[in-house]
């Protein structure tokens, strides 16, 4: 009895480190991945849009582009901040890669050289920064207040998901434990069924051959 108890012990403590380890699976970061990959082949459109525009001396559609990418970062903020960042960042590379080129194409036209300072003017380092930008993105005429509502909602979904998820795994461990428990017990069960019937199987055989052999013994000696 104290050697089934052990098994089960064992075999729950297995199951609750397997499972857990299950529930720590980041599902959701498989979604940011494909996410901010979309992203980047956004501001990679952007930037080559923008290098076009740069080259073949258009500044109306240059101003167009920047009037895009500012829209962009809105909707990306509206939905998702690492988006906006991904998008943001890589954009601004662009910009600054090219800051002098651009300098002298903008020259006096004091719209576009505004987009351009305040597209470059919004840090996004982190996410956390970007979102807290509140007067850079004014400036572009993106709500901020709206942004850092819904960086706080997607931060409450986020952590309602993560407890969802653990809660689930915790139900998902206690499950397997059980199984595993009621499997281990019912093996032994099997075990010690089995090495029973090999005993009584072996007594018999035993207690045939002492009768065989007693039945010899008395013939003999009878001398039949």
């Amino acid at each position: 009895m104290k050697k089934l108890f052990v098994l089960a012990i064992a075999a729950l403590a297995m199951t609750f480190v397997s499972c857990g380890n299950k529930a720590k699976a980041p599902e959701a970061e498989v979604v940011d991945t494909v996410a901010v990959a979309d992203a980047a082949a956004e501001a990679e459109a952007t930037i080559n849009a923008l290098a076009e525009n740069l080259e073949s001396k258009d500044l109306n559609a240059f101003q167009t582009a920047l009037e895009a990418v500012k829209a962009k970062v809105a909707e990306f903020l509206a939905n998702n901040p690492a988006i906006a960042q991904e998008y943001l960042s890589k954009v601004q590379g662009f910009l600054k890669e090219n800051a002098d080129k651009i300098k002298e194409f903008v020259g006096g036209n004091a719209a576009v050289a505004t987009l351009v300072d305040g597209i470059s003017a919004i840090p996004s380092e982190t996410i956390e920064k970007l979102t807290g930008a509140t007067d850079a993105l004014k400036a572009l005429g993106i709500d901020a207040a709206a942004v850092a509502g819904n960086a706080v909602e997607g931060a409450k979904d986020a952590a309602a998901n993560a407890v969802e998820g653990a809660v689930e795994g915790a139900k998902d461990a206690v499950e397997g434990a059980k199984d595993a428990a009621a499997n281990a017990v019912d093996n032994a069960k099997n075990a010690a069924a089995e090495k029973a019937n090999a005993a009584v199987e072996d007594a018999k055989a035993k207690t045939g051959a002492a009768i065989d052999k007693a039945a010899a013994d008395a013939k003999k000696k009878l001398g039949l």
